[in-house]
């Protein structure tokens, strides 16, 4: 594996990448951007490192986005490091053995929120701009929301959507503008979504939205609702648990090979 940090503005982005055999040639690798989560107050290392590994072993390329957090997440902040992610990926498909036509995004909580905002928002001639990219260069070819704070109503996660808007109340058009399910057009790549329905931080409701928003734009979607299992679950394995037994729960732990499934059907 071949690894470094990338300065991308006031964020970072890891890389995990195959370091191919010499005489042994691979095909191009599809790859994984990842948005931990952590409320955009920071982001949390058990949905940073733990995911890229996983994705690692199952053959993608993986990397990792710390992107802007605390006063430094109002939007379009994180949004603009996330479209540079995108595109940093692509250019550098060649040395990295990456296959630019699968180059996928996953984000937790409120790294889910951000995924959300670049499968939604990519195009928008004013992100495209400001992140200096052009064409579809930061369109994921598919997301991944694990549990995500993706949207801005009733079911909001409120914590998130202030850091987002950058005000402790912030209007309903102002919440508009990054709410996940309402920007839901025919330029939304396919989505893999996965959530608990106990889930007392980031109700399950957002994830259902999302869904009827995909379905009423015809976007192909899969979707796992676990009945059981808290927040932040990440791998929902001992690797994340960090000793929290609550933590492990083999039933949700079945969201990572169905997501690999489900990349590999795309």
């Amino acid at each position: 594996m071949k690894s470094e940090v990338i300065q991308i503005g006031d964020a970072t982005l890891t890389t995990y990448v195959h370091a191919e055999a010499e005489g042994c040639p691979h095909a191009p690798r599809p790859a994984m951007l990842i948005f931990p989560g952590g409320g955009y107050e920071f982001c949390y290392h058990g949905e940073a490192e733990p995911i890229a590994l996983a994705y690692l072993r199952a053959g993608l390329n993986a990397y990792v986005l710390r992107y802007s957090c605390k006063e430094k997440a109002v939007f379009p902040r994180p949004l603009i490091e996330a479209s540079q992610a995108m595109a940093y990926i692509r250019r550098h498909a060649e040395e990295d053995n990456t296959d630019r036509a699968r180059v996928f995004c996953i984000g937790f909580s409120a790294g889910g929120h951000l995924a959300a905002a670049l499968a939604t928002c990519w195009h928008r001639p004013e992100i495209q701009a400001a992140a200096g990219v052009c064409g579809d260069e930061s369109r994921p070819s598919g997301a991944i929301l694990s549990y995500a704070a993706q949207s801005g109503g009733e079911y909001r996660h409120k914590g998130t959507f202030c850091r987002v808007c950058g005000k402790n109340d912030p209007s309903e058009e102002e919440r508009a503008l990054y709410w996940g399910d309402r920007n839901v057009d025919e330029n939304t790549p396919p989505m893999f979504l996965w959530h608990t329905a106990e889930d007392g931080c980031v109700p399950v409701e957002n994830s259902l939205l999302m869904a009827a928003a995909l379905s009423q734009n015809k976007i192909p979607f899969e979707m796992h609702i676990f009945p059981h299992g808290g927040h932040g679950l990440c791998l929902a394995t001992e690797e994340t648990a960090y000793g929290n037994a609550a933590a492990v729960i083999p039933e949700v732990a079945a969201w990572m090979p169905l997501s690999i499934d489900w990349l590999r059907r795309l």
